[in-house]
This record gives structure tokens, C-alpha cells and sequence, in this order.
């Protein structure tokens, strides 16, 4: 049976199948990143202001008070949103997307990462909560090329633990990755290993509970690395992924998604953003190797080239001297670029609407995030609770993950249940439901299940912020298509935004 995951939430008022979702363009149309402190001077907050434009700040702010977050108190020196999910001095992990210190593609940092004026907002907020003695750790594992000072540089959050300090509070960040390399033209280059998390890592292995139980583990692989690793830890007895410490040991986890596109899952949401807890990326099974008709999930369809490169690829990666990686390198992109040049599908690397082992990935890391106690052992109710808020003001389409164009939606989404906000995060992205396995995966599971409310149970409360107030209106009237990575072309706009609200006017009917 499906687990009940009401537990999730200690406020019953949060229930699972509830989202809220604000706008105000204001917070699209800005983006100066220099200004994260309190645009004015709230009462319930200690932190000083800066007096200058933060549309964002302000719009977490009404996504608190909509949520209904200790109502009693709003608008009162004493508020204290978040005081009814976590405890005085506990430990939270704020996990925001911070995938690379660039975009791919020339554009700014800010269309493909977590918006940093978000994440300082919302540790004013766990900081009211947990006091002095409190800590809150912001961390991720991004790419392995990405070099983790510069982001945190150009993002600014790297002031934050400082800053905190001065009044008194506690904040760590932490780059939960164990390997840094150099992209080299596409390959990793320079592999040096980094401190990691200082709280450790936990092997949690899901065994048959596993996604992948069952599947040719020998298959699976992820790109650029060693696939001989990948068995070591997916294989006919073992699943298991390598899950932070700092994750494990927080009884809470507030999730801080980028809405965009992305290659091998279609898009990054909630559930996606969880990945971001492992610290070793060859733990981590991307997709199968070989074609949809031999058995693989690489590509679609056969193809002589397509299968070369990615023979090329794994000899480079188990070359055991520079010359020779080199030389495989040279003749993959020779392969694959002569190949590319006359054919009119170009996915790989599992990079396409018919990758059917990211997904499984996904949901096996969120039942680690929500059922593993801090040893790493799993249990059948969860063991912390995860908050969700989606960064979507500044939401990514196109080449997604790493070269997404922006697009201003001005929306922030929350949730108690991690479904119920990725499945509000697909309708606002406008995308089926259909399109996304890990939403319809989540529904089949049974032991150490996401789901725990029916598709139609969900309810979205949707409000504008005009002029600093607040106006009730359909969710459709905030929603925009994001136009998928080239892999995924099949997928369309699931309905215009009139017939979603018809829909919706007739269910409650």
C-alpha cells in the first residue's frame, strides 16, 4: 500500500495535497542580484534593511502569509512563518539548485541557478525559527566541472555565513561533491579530490526497493565517468546511492528548485533537485547504454555512429594515461561530429524523452532524502520533513540545464508534499503530466511511496501581487509553455490556459 505521507508536515493545515503559488512580475523584471537584504523594515525581522529594490524578498514574504504560516501572528513583530515546521536550535539544510558557476551558452548565471536573493530570504526566515543556537547548512552537489568559489562568488552567497555571524546566527555552505574536475572539450580532465561534506556520507541503498531493481544494471551508466564505478554500486544485489551527511542529520530539508528544462528528465523540479544530496556522480545511473530497440535507453533507434561515440567515450574514460584519453577524445568528437553533421536526431547520452532510468534515479534519491535515518538506514515513515519552495521567476526553456533561456514568470510555488509541487510545477510549466515518468512513477510506488493523494486531490491557490496587494486568480493565468530540450520535441503545451480552467470549473462542479 502506499505510504501516508501526512507525517510529512507537523501542521496539519499543510496538507500534502495543497499548493500555493504567487506572482508578481515586479520580481521578474528585476534582476540585480547586489540587493538580498529586506527591501524595508519588516517587524518580525532582526536582520537591518537595505532600502533598495528586492521584488523577491517581498514576494517570499506574501507566499508565507498565503500559506496561512502562523496565521494568528501575521503582520506582528512576533510572526514567525516557519516556527510551525521547524524547532528552536535544530538544523536545516536549505537545498537550492546551484548546478555550475556559468551558463553554457553565454547567458547569465542567475537563468540557470537557484536565485541567490531567494535563498538569503529564506534563511532570514529558518533563522527566526531555529535562533542562535540553530544551524543552516546551504548545500548541493553541482556538475563536477563546476568551480564551486566562483559560484558561490558571483551568486554572493558566499557573504551569507559571514553576515550571520555578525548578528550572531550559524551558516555553513557546503559543497557536498568528493571530486572536482577541469572540462576539457568535453572531457574530465585534472580530477582532484575535495574535502566533501564534514558531516560525512551514508551509503543508502535501496537493494530491491530500488527503481532499478530488476533492469540490466550492466547497462547503466552516466556520461564521462567510469562505468566500471557505476557497478560497484548498482549491480544485481546493490542499489545504493552516496547521501551527504548534513542531509541525513537535518530533520528538515527545505527544497529551493530552479523551474527549467533539462535534457535527460524533461524538466528540473523538486524531485529532480534531489540528486543535488549525492556526492559522488558516478553513483548515479543517467540512462542505459545502446539504443531503445536493443534494450538501452541512450538513444532512439539504432544507430552506427551514435553506438561509436559512446564505445569511444567509456575507452577514454578507463584510459589510464593522459595520451591516451587524449586520443580517444580526439576520435569520439571526430566520430560524433562527422555523424551529427548528416543526421537529424542528434540525442544521446540518454538526452531525450525516452529515458527510462534518470527518472528512477530521481525518485530513489527522494525516498533516500525522506526515509533514511542518519545512519543511512531506511524506514517505512519518513524521517524529516520536506519543504518545498520553487524558484520559478525567472523559469528556464530551451537548452536546459546548463544553456536555458529565461523566461519571466515573476511565480514562486510551495508545498508540504514533494508531488504535489511537482506536479504544480509541470501545470506551470504547462507540460503533461504524462510526459514526466518520474510524476507517474512516484504514483506507482508502494514501498517508500511518494504518493499519498489522487491527481485530482490537487489543489493550486494562485495570487497576484499588484501594488503590494494581493488578488485571488486562476493558476492558468501564471502558467507559460516551456519549450523543451531538442530531445524533447515531442512534447507540446498540455492545454491553453481557457480550457484548464474549464477543466477545473467542471471537476469542482
Amino acid at each position: 500500500m502506499n505510504r501516508d505521507l501526512t507525517t510529512l508536515s507537523p501542521t496539519a493545515r499543510l496538507a500534502p495535497h495543497q499548493v500555493t503559488l504567487v506572482r508578481d512580475a515586479e520580481a521578474a523584471a528585476s534582476e540585480d542580484l547586489r540587493y538580498q537584504s529586506p527591501p524595508e523594515r519588516y517587524p518580525e525581522l532582526p536582520f537591518p534593511t537595505a532600502r533598495l529594490a528586492n521584488p523577491v524578498y517581498a514576494l517570499l514574504r506574501r507566499l508565507l502569509e498565503a500559506m496561512g504560516l502562523d496565521a494568528a501572528r501575521i503582520g506582528t513583530p512576533h510572526w514567525n512563518p516557519f516556527s510551525e515546521i521547524l524547532k528552536p536550535g535544530q538544523q536545516v539544510l536549505v537545498k537550492p539548485n546551484l548546478v555550475h558557476h556559468q551558463h553554457y551558452r553565454g547567458g547569465q548565471l542567475h537563468w540557470l541557478v537557484t536565485d541567490p536573493r531567494l535563498i538569503r530570504a529564506v534563511c532570514d526566515y529558518v533563522f527566526l525559527a531555529v535562533g542562535r543556537e540553530g544551524h543552516v547548512i546551504v548545500g548541493d552537489a553541482p556538475l563536477q566541472s563546476a568551480d564551486w568559489d566562483a559560484l558561490v562568488r558571483e551568486t554572493r552567497i558566499e557573504r551569507l555565513p559571514g553576515f550571520y555571524a555578525s548578528h550572531g546566527y550559524r551558516l555553513s555552505l557546503r559543497d557536498f561533491r568528493t571530486l572536482r574536475t577541469v572540462d576539457r572539450r568535453g572531457m574530465k580532465c585534472d580530477p582532484t579530490p575535495l574535502a566533501g561534506d564534514p558531516a560525512g556520507y551514508r551509503p543508502v541503498d535501496l537493494a530491491g526497493d530500488s527503481l532499478h531493481a530488476g533492469r540490466d544494471w550492466r547497462r547503466f551508466r552516466v556520461t564521462n565517468y567510469n562505468p566500471h564505478t557505476m557497478r560497484e554500486h548498482h549491480n544485481a544485489t546493490r542499489h545504493e546511492y552516496l547521501v551527504a551527511g548534513s542531509v541525513l542529520g537535518s530533520p528538515v530539508v527545505i527544497n529551493l528548485p530552479k523551474l527549467k528544462t533539462h535534457r535527460k528528465s524533461g524538466l528540473t523540479g523538486p524531485l529532480k533537485n534531489m540528486v543535488g544530496i549525492n556526492g559522488c556522480k558516478d553513483w548515479l545511473p543517467h540512462h542505459s547504454s545502446g539504443s531503445s530497440r536493443d534494450g538501452g535507453d541512450e538513444y532512439g533507434g539504432r544507430s552506427t555512429w551514435k553506438r561509436l561515440s559512446s564505445w569511444l567515450v567509456e575507452r577514454e574514460e578507463t584510459a589510464g594515461h593522459i595520451a591516451q584519453k587524449l586520443s580517444w577524445n580526439a576520435a569520439r568528437r571526430l566520430v560524433y561530429g562527422l555523424g551529427s553533421m548528416a543526421a537529424t536526431d542528434r540525442s544521446w547520452e540518454g538526452s531525450w524523452g525516452g529515458n527510462d532510468t534518470l527518472w528512477r534515479t530521481i525518485l530513489d534519491l527522494n525516498r533516500a532524502a525522506l526515509y533514511a535515518d542518519s545512519e543511512g538506514a531506511l524506514h517505512d515513515t519518513p524521517q524529516r520533513t520536506l519543504f518545498t519552495i520553487v524558484d520559478a521567476i525567472l523559469a528556464g526553456e530551451g537548452e536546459g540545464p546548463m544553456a536555458p533561456e529565461p523566461v519571466p514568470l515573476g511565480c514562486l510555488l510551495a508545498a508540504a508534499h514533494p508531488l504535489a509541487a511537482e506536479m504544480a510545477a509541470a501545470r506551470l510549466a504547462r507540460w503533461p503530466e504524462s510526459g514526466l515518468r518520474q510524476i507517474g512513477g512516484a504514483f506507482g510506488l508502494e514501498r517508500y511511496g511518494l504518493a499519498a493523494f489522487s491527481r485530482q486531490d490537487l489543489d493550486i491557490e494562485a495570487l497576484d501581487c499588484v501594488a503590494g496587494r494581493m488578488r485571488r486568480a486562476p493558476w492558468t493565468e501564471f502558467s507559460r509553455f516551456l519549450r523543451p530540450t531538442s530531445g524533447w520535441n515531442h512534447i507540446a503545451a498540455d492545454e491553453q490556459p481557457e480550457a484548464a480552467a474549464a477543466r477545473a470549473a467542471e471537476v469542482e462542479a
